[in-house]
């Protein structure tokens, strides 16, 4: 006699509905697991492009590897640090860049894992590193 569940079908619904979007996970390590497979298929190239990039010019370029305990990714060049980190809310990628010897404010931006392509990251990276690494303004003098 073959016996088909009858009884529960709302329960097991819902429960594929959240397993489709991700939602039995716990935030937190939905998002760890989200950025290690977007930073080594998608950021980590973008970097190493733009290491081969930096270095062609003469300047010195190194990659951290993705770290499971800050559960970032990193580039430094001159002064200048670049890093991804996996957000809480297990939708988007963090990038924080800043001159690491300045005490003037860096910059932040945040992409959502479905956005994290190639072509986004270079776009993003590239206007990070020519906003931190291109010449400073020189500030007025009030007279």
């Amino acid at each position: 006699m073959d016996h088909t569940p009858i009884h529960f079908h709302y329960l097991q619904q819902k429960l594929q509905e959240w397993k489709a979007n991700d939602l039995l996970f716990p935030p937190l390590q939905l998002s760890w697991m989200r950025f290690q497979e977007v930073a080594t298929r998608d950021i980590l190239p973008v970097l190493h492009e733009a290491r081969a990039i930096l270095e062609a010019e003469g300047l010195d370029v190194s990659i951290t590897d993705l770290d499971e305990e800050t559960r970032s990714l990193g580039l430094y060049v001159k002064d200048v640090g670049l890093f991804f980190t996996a957000s809480d809310d297990a939708r988007t990628i963090h990038l924080t860049a800043r001159r690491l010897n300045a005490e003037e404010a860096g910059y932040e931006s945040r992409l959502r894992y479905e956005s994290a392509n190639g072509d986004a990251l270079r776009r993003l990276v590239e206007e990070t590193l020519l906003r931190l690494l291109g010449p400073r303004r020189a500030k007025p003098v009030n007279q």
